[in-house]
């Protein structure tokens, strides 16, 4: 049993990696060893898991449904031996959705969680993504919630926002001390809607506008480092550079509302696999306060 289990561990990650080639490099494992796993739960179950071509692999109907009992198979083994060692071990592929200045706050992080698991790979798409709906394939998701709930989503976290600007651009434009200067100025934006949301400062939803609109934060951010214009972005996101004079925070004093940011899951109904339990876990703990 143990070598049916290595080899349905092989199998899948065969499958994640693309090729015998990348899996061999990864896993330190010769192309005649991989092949012979493959070959054993071919003849095991006696059906075909890949079609190969002397350039690319696919998995055949029948491999797509091993793969799927294999996930299986092998969370539940995972399960068993963390209950029975105490210890919590987690393999696999999980699809992470975050919005860019957590994806980028997070990767700096996962120093830890590979350390812990190294049998876990994980996968971030990164995105400033406002719609609930914007997570097909992904295991688990964040996104800029607006009131609004997904089924099943709940609140990780607010991010607290702040008004941003270069230095050469304040010494040429001035520094705006209300609403009313701000909307004078090039604010710099970014969204998806067709116009531009207003900007809520100081109990208002100001009109802003400017050079540039983005449907990247980051776009928004090199562009304000770059001198063209005020930016309003989350503290994660520049408190680098405020901290080091690169920025100027603008009107300190304006009262700004976070931003409240949704985590949701694919696993809505089914029991979540240990390894996407342990990434969830790593996201609600590491989310900045």
């Amino acid at each position: 049993m143990s070598d049916l289990i290595r080899s349905l561990r092989l199998f899948v990650r065969l499958n994640e990696e693309g090729s015998f080639s990348a899996l061999g490099r990864r896993q330190n494992l010769s192309h005649t060893t991989i092949a012979r796993a493959i070959g054993d739960l071919e003849q095991h179950f006696g059906v075909r898991l890949f079609q190969r071509t002397t350039r690319s692999q696919a998995l055949t109907a029948d491999g797509e449904r091993l793969l799927e009992h294999a996930g299986a198979i092998l969370d539940q083994m995972g399960l068993a031996e963390a209950d029975l060692a105490g210890a919590v071990a987690a393999r696999g592929l999980v699809r992470v959705g975050v919005t860019t200045a957590l994806g980028f706050h997070y990767a700096q992080r996962l120093g830890s969680v590979a350390a812990q698991h190294p049998d876990l790979m994980i996968e971030l798409l990164i995105a400033d993504w406002r719609d609930a709906a914007d997570h097909g394939g992904l295991d688990l998701w964040l996104w800029a919630g607006d009131g609004r709930s997904a089924a099943g989503s709940t609140l990780l976290g607010q991010l607290p926002r702040v008004l941003v600007a270069a230095p050469e651009y304040l010494a040429h434009h001035g520094m705006p001390a209300s609403g009313d200067d701000l909307i004078q100025h090039q604010c710099l934006t970014y969204g998806y809607a067709a116009r531009a949301a207003p900007w809520p400062i100081d109990g208002r939803e100001l009109e802003v506008s400017g050079f540039l609109r983005a449907n990247s934060s980051e776009a928004v951010l090199r562009a304000m480092k770059g001198g063209l214009g005020i930016g309003l972005l989350p503290r994660i996101q520049v408190e680098e550079d405020l901290a080091r004079g690169l920025v100027m925070q603008v009107m300190p004093d304006a009262e700004i509302p976070p931003i409240p940011v949704m985590l949701a899951t694919g696993f809505r109904g089914m029991r979540m696999p240990m390894r996407a339990r342990v990434v969830m876990d790593f996201l609600e703990a590491g989310f900045p306060v």
